[in-house]
């Protein structure tokens, strides 16, 4: 059985919020008043990047320093590793930036000598200059109506056909919408608390700890439930 793994970054891979971490370093203390608006509504995920970002100043060794320091799920690699082997296909969607997404897989694989094939990152995009970042929205279509920095729910609708079953892994905001249409929902913080509020069946994690066991777990019961059908 092909899974399609649809799998947030930030406080899912990651620790931290990579990007509140860039903020909080590097930019002008303005950016939490501009925080502030977009926690009350007054501001899209996209709105709020696009005024924030341009207040952060910071040489590119500076900030590769301070991506190096993010720390890591340890076993985000092993499961990466576990879906290459079943050959399901893992993507990740976010709302934060390629630069360091990239950056942060490539030391989190390290150790797998090529073992792992390049995960597809759908994020927004990011480059250094003049110790300015300059950023864009490559996966922000026309007609998203949710104001995405990254439009997770268009991405989804794409890829997902490629699968027998679909699975969402997430913690946040970002990650509502593909919870209604996953076969998989595992969740965590605000995530696992509006399912719990709009009735959608999920998994609670923790790590991925929990999430190499509740997919094998899955895994196996679809298995099953297949064998009983025929």
């Amino acid at each position: 059985m092909k899974l399609a793994i649809f799998c947030d970054f930030d406080e899912t891979i990651t620790r931290t919020n990579v990007t509140d971490g860039v903020l909080e370093r590097f930019a002008d203390p303005h950016w939490l008043e501009i925080q502030e608006h977009w926690l009350a509504g007054k501001l899209s995920a996209r709105e709020v990047l696009e005024y924030q970002m341009p207040l952060v100043t910071v040489t590119p060794e500076d900030l590769d320093a301070f991506i190096n320091s993010i720390e890591i799920d340890p076993l985000f690699a092993e499961f990466a590793l576990s879906c290459a082997q079943k050959n399901d296909s893992l993507y990740i969607l976010s709302d934060g930036f390629d630069y360091w997404i990239d950056r942060i897989l490539r030391r989190a694989l390290s150790a797998y000598n090529g073992m792992v094939k390049k995960i597809p990152v759908f994020a927004c995009g990011l480059s250094v200059k003049d110790n300015r970042l300059d950023i864009s929205f490559p996966y922000f279509p026309q007609g998203c109506i949710h104001g995405c920095a990254t439009c997770k729910s268009a991405i989804f609708n794409k890829l997902k056909p490629s699968a027998e079953k679909t699975i969402v892994i997430g913690d946040g905001v970002s990650d509502l919408i593909l919870a209604k249409d996953a076969d998989l929902v595992l969740a965590k913080d605000g995530l696992r608390e509006f399912c719990q509020r709009k009735g959608i069946l999920n998994q609670e994690y923790n790590d991925f700890s929990d999430v190499i066991r509740i997919i094998s777990a899955f895994r196996e019961k679809t298995f099953e439930d297949n064998i009983g059908d025929t």
